[in-house]
Order: structure tokens, then sequence, then C-alpha cells
């Protein structure tokens, strides 16, 4: 009910109610919907009236405050014409604000409050809100969805939150919520697994939470929330259980592009992502530190992880590394044997020595590996296979008759990347890292190193045994430090340049002639001419080939073409076995040239003109030869 038609007085205000005139009731507040009951949710108005010492509306325009526990707390909301608000200015002597239950339940002691004459006045209410009903158990985002094993060093609790809601989409508190483990069966939890309270009462945001303890076996597990008493229930996004430590077999390296056009242009970036995973192939904890090392080109210096990975920028510039021989033939910088037909029996070692490689190392504090065949989540150590539980996989040096050349390697290939039945040797006992420069799998004396074992500026082999968190404690088989993982890439500075060679001017080992005989025509019964089968084929065809590579004997850019022009051709046709664009290698592209002669019957002549095109930073850079054809006999 409004008051506002009421006769306004001007003078002072004085006193704050419901009313005016004799219906004036002082210090109380009017409700909308009068002394019933609010539903859960529900809204109604809160009006007041400022009057003066005659009860009559006061016009003076002046700030009224609303206030209750509920408001206070969040569980019912003020609005004026739909802004949040629990102050409202009076106009003509009336002050109107909506409430909304949000949460509320039970009886709402409401306060509206001015300040008259220099004193604060005030007018009370109260308003009855049925309780919500349970309708929804909401699972939060949790803050930290991976915990790290029992005694492994990490974080080894998660607080796990839910949200109970009333039909009306508003929060429920005082609801007793039973909480369980998804991985817990027959009253004992796995591995140790454990929540360190097993209910909650739901507060006045409707939130209750539980914490979740890990225990010692790697795993995968989710919180069962259900309101007592009720078949509501929910339950919580998956919390990974696992070490959170990066090991030496779940490190992987890879390049944007392996192969940039950077060994005549500065600034030609490549991104190099690196991903890391712990023991259980779950991502490491956000925030480890990966570190880069090159020896040409720069690369920045970090990166941290999220989600498991993380990217750096490397930039070609100098140093650009030269050739690691003293050879500098077109035969061995294209790593074939005379004649260019077929590839030399050194060919790994060839590919090694050509100019513009790069070795970009990543390197981050990890554990080594090994393959856990009892699945106990622990290293053990039972070589001969007699121990009262069964032995985990760890290769060493050792472990083979005259030792493991694998072990010399900067990134050996792990126990768990071997397959049972190849004949490769695994290593998974970690060398001190280093910088593989000459990519001879052997650490040489001008080649850095990263110091960790001890901190004695000399490289350390292999010690032998396990060094990891999963290590048990006092295991003399097996030490708990930490160690440096690494992985390695290779980069091509490739040159926006062919090669071209023995001669300064010819592509390598393309001839500059080819000789074609004239197909004779004879007329056939039927009347058509077709050319003789009585003839050699031989002398009709011909091939030439060529190599098409970097000035270094690398791969030719990724998107190089290559192209015949044939106008002055008479006689017969020419065609390329690979006209492009060639996809990015390593390694040179062999292209051959196939010299038909036609049905003309006219002698084979003219000059065909090979040319390819490289696509550079610049621009298309393209290289031309030539090869005349002529008769013969």
């Amino acid at each position: 009910m409004s008051f506002s038609s009421g006769v306004v007085d001007t003078t002072s205000p004085v006193a704050i109610g419901y009313g005016f005139d004799s219906n004036f009731t002082k210090g109380q507040i009017g409700v909308g919907i009068g002394d019933a009951t609010l539903g859960a949710g529900g809204t109604t108005n809160l009006t007041v009236n400022i009057v003066s010492a005659t009860n009559t509306l006061a016009a003076t325009a002046t700030p009224v405050t609303f206030n209750s526990p509920c408001i206070a707390s969040g569980e019912a909301k003020l609005t004026v014409n739909g802004t949040a608000t629990n102050v409202v200015t009076s106009s003509f002597g009336e002050a109107t604000i909506t409430y909304t239950a949000n949460g509320c339940s039970g009886a709402d002691q409401i306060t509206a409050t001015a300040t008259l004459g220099g004193k604060q006045e005030v007018a009370r209410t109260t308003l009855n809100v049925s309780p919500d009903t349970i309708l929804s158990i909401t699972p939060i985002d949790p803050v930290d969805d991976q915990i790290s094993l029992k005694g492994t060093g990490g974080k080894e609790t998660a607080v796990i939150s839910f949200t109970v809601k009333g039909v009306t989409g508003a929060p429920i508190k005082n609801v007793v919520v039973d909480f369980s483990l998804n991985a817990q069966g027959n009253g004992e939890s796995l591995g140790g697994l454990t929540l360190v309270n097993a209910e909650a009462t739901s507060d006045k945001n409707g939130l209750v939470s539980t914490t979740v303890q890990a225990g010692n076996v790697a795993t995968s597990v989710v919180v069962t929330a259900k309101a007592r008493d009720t078949n509501i229930a929910t339950q919580s996004k998956k919390l990974i259980v696992s070490t959170g430590i990066p090991d030496q077999d779940s490190f992987s390296i890879a390049a944007s592009d392996p192969y940039p056009m950077g060994w005549d242009h500065n600034r030609i970036e490549t991104t190099y992502t690196v991903q890391l995973a712990d023991a259980f192939n779950n991502p490491v904890s956000d925030g480890t530190a990966v570190s880069f090392t090159t020896e040409g080109g720069a690369i920045d210096d970090a990166c941290v992880t999220k989600d498991g990975f993380c990217s750096v920028i490397w930039r070609s510039q100098s140093p650009r590394p030269i050739r690691n021989s003293s050879n500098t033939s077109v035969d061995r910088l294209l790593c074939v044997k005379p004649g260019g037909l077929s590839y030399v029996d050194d060919l790994e070692v060839c590919e090694k020595e050509r100019a513009g490689r790069v070795t970009v190392l990543a390197k981050a504090v990890g554990n080594e590996s090994f393959i856990d065949t009892n699945g106990n989540g622990l290293y053990d150590f039972d070589p001969d296979g007699d121990g009262p539980i069964k032995g985990d996989v760890f290769k060493t040096h050792d472990d083979y008759v005259g030792g493991n050349p694998e072990c010399n390697k900067n990134s050996p290939l792990a126990s768990s990347q071997k397959l049972s039945n190849s004949p490769k040797r695994p290593c998974d006992d970690l060398v001190e890292a280093y910088l593989d420069r000459n990519e001879n799998g052997v650490r040489d004396s001008d080649e850095p190193i990263e110091d960790t074992n001890p901190l004695d500026g000399n490289y350390s082999f292999e010690n032998g045994i396990y060094n990891g968190i999963l290590c048990r404690d006092n295991d003399p088989n097996c030490t708990k430090e930490k160690i440096t993982i690494r992985q390695e890439a290779i980069l091509i500075m490739v040159s926006d340049h062919m090669l071209l060679g023995p001669s300064p001017e010819i592509f390598p080992y393309l001839v500059n002639q080819v000789a074609l005989a004239a197909r004779v025509k004879t007329s056939s019964s039927a009347g058509s001419s077709s050319s003789s089968s009585s003839v050699d084929t031989d002398r009709f065809t011909a091939t030439a080939f060529f190599w098409v590579a970097d000035k270094n004997g690398n791969g030719a850019p990724k998107g190089t073409t290559l192209a015949l022009d044939t106008s002055s051709l008479k006689g017969a046709t020419a065609k390329l076995s690979n006209e492009g664009p060639l996809p990015a290698s390593a390694n040179p592209t062999s292209v051959s040239i196939r010299f038909t002669s036609d049905d003309s019957g006219n002698p084979p002549s003219g000059v065909v003109k090979v040319s390819v095109t490289f696509p550079t930073p610049g621009g298309a850079l393209t290289t031309s030869d030539f090869i005349d054809v002529v008769s013969r006999p």
C-alpha cells in the first residue's frame, strides 16, 4: 500500500515508519505481502515513510538504509529498479526497495535506518521466508587437479568443493553432505588414498568441502557428494594422484619447422615445444621449468609448463656451424659415391658432417625411467629374480657383456621404448647432460656439460643405479636424488642457394648432352603410320639425372619446384620425374629427366632448359642448367 497521495508537509522530517497522518505507525516497515510467508527465492517490496512532527509526509529527500542478517550474509538481495543496493532515497516522504530471498530461510529481522534531525531513527519488521527444497549439488572446479604421491615432496592434498542449491537456484545452508571416494573398496582406500573429512554442512553460500589426502599409488579419483537422507548426489572432476615430476622417457621435443632458411638470413624463427610427463605418464605439475641451449643461432633460455608443455623460439643468427669435414667434394656433400648413383656406405656419418646442422638441447630436473613390472608404483631392485618382490626393468651399462655404447648418448633409447623382439640395447642410466655438437653419441672434450653430479667441473658417467623419487626409503640400490633429464633435436639452417658442381654452373651429375635416334615411319596394312618395332627401342630413349640440395648438401627448402622448358625441342619429348613442390627434408632429392623420341620421324634436336626454384625469405630464386638433345644413328 502506498501513501504518497497524502498531504505533503514541507517542514523537517522527524520520524520513520509506515503510513501518515492518523495511519502512521512509527518504527514499522511496510511489507508488500503483509504477514504472509515469503516463498523460497520469492520477492516482495519493503516500504517506509518519512513524516514531519504532524505525521504529514516530508518532502525532504532522505537516504534510507535497509539491512538484515540475511542481507548482510548475501542470503537476500535488495534492488531498486533492478540495481543492487541497500540504500534508497525517499521521494515525497516514501522510500521503497525490493527484497529477494537468495538462500535465506526462517525469520529475517529487517531494519530501515535514516538520519532525521541529527539522530538515527529505525523502523523494523520480521519477514518469514520458507526454506528451499534441495535440487542439486554442483561440483566446483578444484584449484589443484593433480596432487603428488605421499612422500614425493609435492603437494599431497587437494580441497574438493561443491555447492548445494535449491529449486530457485539459490544456495542452501545447513545441509549435511556425505563424501566418498570412487577409488575406495571394502572400507580400505587405494594405496592409502583417503578423505580427511567424510561429511560437511553447507554454509550460507551452499558450500561444502572435503580434502583428499594422497596415498603411495598413482591413480585418478573422483569424489562423490550426496545430500544426506536424499538421493541427490554428484561427482567431482577427476583428480590425478601422481608424482608430477618429469622422467626421461616421457620428455619430448618438436620443432614447428626443423628446416628454417636461416643460413643466409637472420631472425628466421622456429618454435620448439617440449612436452613432459611423470613416471605414470600423467602431465607434470604446472610451472615445471625447462631450459634450452644450442650451438647455432639463438634460443630463448627457458619456459615453464602449463598442462604439461611449453614453448620457446629459436632464431637464426651467428654462430652458424660450419662443415665438420675437410672433404668438400660434391660427392661428399651429397653423401653419394662417385657418379652419384648410390649413397656412401657411411651415410649416417656423412650426413652429420654437413654445415648448418644445429643441436638444440632441452633440459629439466626430473627422474630416470624404469619399467614398473610389478605395478606397485615404486622402484624395486631384484636382478636375480629371487626376491620377495619382482624386480623392475632398469638397464645400465654393466647389464651387457662388453658394456653398452647406448649409455654414452645424451638421450639413450629407454627400456620402455624397446619392443620385445628388437635387437637394440636400451639404457635407462643417464650420463651428465652435454651438448652433442657433432652428433656422434659420445661426449667429446670440447662439448659443454650440465655439471650436476657432483659440481666439480668434470664430466660424470652414469652411476649404475636408479635416480628418482620412486626409490624406496633407505634402499641402497637407488637414490631419491633428482637428475637432469634431457632431449635433443636437430635443426638444419637451409641456404637460399642450390648446390652446383663439380663445374661451377652445372647441376650435380646432370649431363650436358643426350642423343636420340629418330623413329622411322612405316606403313601398316591399314594404311596408318607407326614406328618400326624391329628397331632397338633403347635408341629412342635416354635418361639424365641430377641432385637438388642447398649449397651445404642439405635438403632443398620446402616448396622447391622444378620445371622444363622444351620450346626448342624437336622430334622428342622430355619429362621430369618430380616437379615438386618438394617436402622439407634433411637430405637431397634425386631427380631424373626422361627423353623419348616422338612419332614425327624428325631427328631429335634442340636445347632443354632445366630450372629449380627455391622459395626464399627474399623471394623466389631460380637456378637453371641446359641439356643439348642431338640425333644419333
